[in-house]
């Protein structure tokens, strides 16, 4: 499902609400900050975190894991605003929205994922899964193969989403040389999917000192912090390089929540 309304489009439906009195529950953004012009609001994308434990926060003091940190450095800048979507909701602020779920595996996600993008029609999804199959999953050498056909199947039923992968922490405790291969593997899905015309991006997951690390495989609050950061930075670039560089950014949508 294609999200973007072209410039003129939008032009177009704002003189139509004016003319006939009405006032929009929300403001298309028109162009980008490039072009000197920019409408009353920034643009909100749709944006779903979605996996396991970690998703959901598990090992915080907040219960909000990343996505806290994530929320806090997205309300600081104005360039674009962030409205986080999905069924599951935990942590104390604005935005607690999510699709984690503690212990899945990257099948028990696809098995799923079909409704909670049709609930939701996220234009970006945070991605993080494949920790619990590493873990203990019972075909841990084709961890990165299920990884692909989730990945199928979000692009499948949403062509137009923008798809964030954070690779796994490289130093779980006892997994790292699993955790290297893997990410090694999902990373080179980037090519391929751009290739077909999907945007994907994978970033790094950062290094956690021991001290990072509530247990042996979630981060603590200051883990989740650097975890926060990166989707944050990566988030950001996908804004500037597709929504403000090669046209203009989302419709803006009214929170669902």
């Amino acid at each position: 499902m294609h999200r973007l309304l072209p410039r003129a489009l939008a032009v177009l439906v704002a003189a139509a609400c004016g003319s006939l009195g009405l006032t929009a529950t929300a403001t298309a953004h028109v162009s980008g900050p490039r072009s000197g012009a920019l409408a009353a609001q920034p643009p909100v994308l749709r944006v779903m975190p979605l996996g396991d434990s970690i998703t959901v926060g598990v090992g915080s003091s907040t219960g909000a894991g990343y996505r806290l940190p994530l929320w806090n450095l997205v309300t600081q800048q104005s360039l674009y605003r962030v409205d986080l979507v999905g069924s599951q909701r935990s942590g104390s602020f604005a935005a607690p929205w999510h699709e984690g779920h503690s212990g899945w595996m990257i099948d028990d996600i696809h098995n799923q994922v079909d409704h909670w993008l049709a609930d939701n029609t996220p234009d970006v999804v945070l991605l993080h899964i494949g920790i619990n199959d590493l873990d203990r999953g019972p075909d841990k050498a084709h961890a990165a193969d299920r990884m692909q056909a989730l990945l199928d199947r979000i692009f499948t039923d949403e062509p137009d989403v923008s798809v964030i992968v954070q690779g796994l922490i490289p130093t779980t405790p006892g997994l790292q040389d699993a955790t290297r291969s893997f990410n090694r593997q999902v990373r080179q899905l980037e090519t391929a999917e751009w290739q077909q015309g999907r945007h994907l991006r994978y970033v790094d997951a950062p290094a956690l000192t021991p001290a990072e690390f509530n247990d042996t495989l979630h981060p603590d609050d200051a883990g989740y912090t650097r975890m926060g950061q990166t989707f944050y930075t990566a988030l950001s670039r996908e804004v500037e390089e597709r929504w403000y560089s090669s046209g203009p950014p989302p419709t803006v949508q009214a929170a669902r929540h």
